[in-house]
């Protein structure tokens, strides 16, 4: 059997669930989509430490030619699918201990057969390490989806769009970047040019989401402040590129990050206003309830 099947049938079937519980439960699907994506932020801040940073496993789907962007690839099916879905799974329906143990157990007999079949690869990384931190991540958004359905707190609101909008932030902006090379952000730290530059990219794609949540959360709609954001962002990324920080495939390519922050503030803008509160909708409905 090829290495991509079992990669892509566990994508494939985290998508059919997801599409699945996202239709059974229309009055709410909104806020099941973001905390999903919300999830799967965490999960990449979380894989950015421990598998880009300190390499602890590598994964083997043998789709891209490049090893490390075919690595990355088998990183974003688990950390932006399989996981966050079976834990919004687990948060929405309320499953009790005991199904929650059989579907950590399920992970971890994947995790084993994966590393026996050489799908995966451990470096210094446990599978009861994944059994542990699941557990943790399990109760942490079991936590934070009480706090989102009972407070009105624009903190949680804003923290979540972050995380949420971070996912596909980086998403995009990987194959932007690694994939096709239209811009590069090395951090000038790791001896793979192809791990730098995702290092360096990730960490500059976390600062530009920042401004993408404040524009859509505090100023949803606001033109004025959508502009002021991209111009404030194309100064730094001019600023950057006359000092070797960002490069770029040819002197037009200066348009691709500007395009993209457009792109992101404005499809998050309509998402968020169309499912939920921005601030100053909160305000409004604090000053009229006291």
């Amino acid at each position: 059997m090829a290495n991509w099947v079992p990669f892509v049938f566990l994508s494939l079937f985290s998508i059919f669930a997801l599409s699945l519980i996202v239709m059974k439960n229309r009055q709410i699907s909104g806020r099941i989509i973001l905390f999903w994506l919300f999830i799967s932020g965490l999960a990449y801040v979380f894989e950015y430490v421990i598998f880009v940073l300190f390499n602890s496993y590598t994964y083997h789907p043998h789709i891209l030619s490049n090893n490390y962007n075919d690595s990355v690839l088998g990183s974003i099916s688990s950390q932006a699918l399989s996981v966050p879905v079976a834990i919004t799974y687990i948060v929405l329906y309320r499953l009790p201990a005991w199904r929650i143990a059989v579907i950590i157990g399920i992970f971890y007999l994947i995790e084993t057969w994966f590393t026996h079949t050489n799908l995966y690869e451990h470096h210094w990384w446990e599978s009861y390490y994944t059994t542990f931190f699941l557990i943790i991540s399990v109760i942490l958004a079991k936590t934070w989806w009480r706090f989102l359905e009972e407070s009105n707190n624009h903190y949680v609101h804003f923290i979540t769009l972050f995380f949420a909008l971070s996912t596909i932030s980086l998403s995009f902006a990987w194959i932007l970047s690694s994939l096709l090379k239209l811009y590069i952000i090395p951090l000038n730290h790791f001896s793979n040019p192809v791990k730098d530059l995702i290092a360096g990219n990730a960490m500059y794609i976390w600062f530009t989401t920042y401004f993408y949540s404040l524009v859509i959360f505090f100023r949803n709609g606001d033109w004025k402040y959508t502009l002021w954001s991209i111009l404030f962002l194309l100064t730094v990324e001019v600023f950057m590129t006359q000092e070797g920080v960002l490069l770029l495939n040819n002197p037009a390519m200066i348009g691709v990050l500007p395009l993209f922050h457009l792109f992101m503030i404005s499809a998050g803008s309509h998402y968020y206003q169309r499912y939920f509160d921005t601030y100053s909708e909160m305000q409004q409905k604090g000053l009229s309830s006291k």
